[in-house]
């Protein structure tokens, strides 16, 4: 289990467990689990870029799919943000008991947004902060990650690709999804969430079987 994410449950636990967690050039000392809301959502806040006059703030909720229908979802809490630049892990942090996250990335760079949580399939996405010579800023982009859980024999070869991709939009002056990508992707995932649905109502149907 990853340190981070077993820490986080260690605190939801109101244990209070000595540890040292080294995560890229960060050292981490422990300290006890009682404290509030308020202050845990600070700590799961990652400002990633010491750039405070021009960045691209990304403010997201990563929710739990349960079903076919839209709005069955739920806020899923603790799930792993991890920013890589090319292969090498950049920052993480994990999502707030409302799902949310909010983080800063320096301009003009490449990064990939990876989300992962135990038991759930794991989704990532691009993102390109480029910007034309003559812009700079501070922007902002939203974003919306829907994860379900695994399932026996379903195909999720197709999500290690990014389900989207970032960038400026010279047009609308202002960061958006690729949307030829997306058309192109979702034809790929509308395969992947049939399946799922499939195995899901199997599995439903297994369970009220042996009832």
């Amino acid at each position: 289990m990853h340190l981070l994410y077993l820490y986080t449950l260690m605190k939801k636990q109101k244990l209070y467990i000595p540890f040292i967690l080294l995560i890229g050039f960060f050292f981490v000392a422990g300290k006890s689990a009682s404290i509030s809301d308020k202050q845990y959502d600070q700590e799961l806040s990652g400002d990633t870029t010491k750039i405070k006059e021009s960045y691209l703030e990304m403010k997201g909720i990563v929710r739990h799919s349960k079903g076919k229908e839209k709005d069955n979802t739920i806020p899923l809490d603790s799930a792993l943000i991890t920013i890589y630049t090319g292969e090498i892990p950049y920052s993480e942090f994990l999502t707030n008991k409302k799902g949310k996250c909010n983080f800063k990335l320096p301009l003009n760079k490449q990064f990939k947004i990876e989300v992962t949580k135990p038991g759930f399939v794991s989704k990532s996405f691009e993102v390109d902060t480029k910007l034309p010579n003559d812009k700079k800023g501070e922007y902002v982009f939203a974003f919306d990650i829907d994860v379900f859980e695994e399932i026996k024999n379903l195909d999720v070869s197709v999500l290690k690709k990014p389900i989207a991709k970032v960038s400026y939009n010279l047009i609308q002056e202002q960061f958006m999804y690729d949307v030829n990508y997306t058309n192109r992707i979702n034809f790929e995932l509308k395969k992947m969430y049939k399946n799922y649905y499939l195995l899901q109502q199997q599995a439903a149907d297994t369970v009220i079987t042996k009832k």
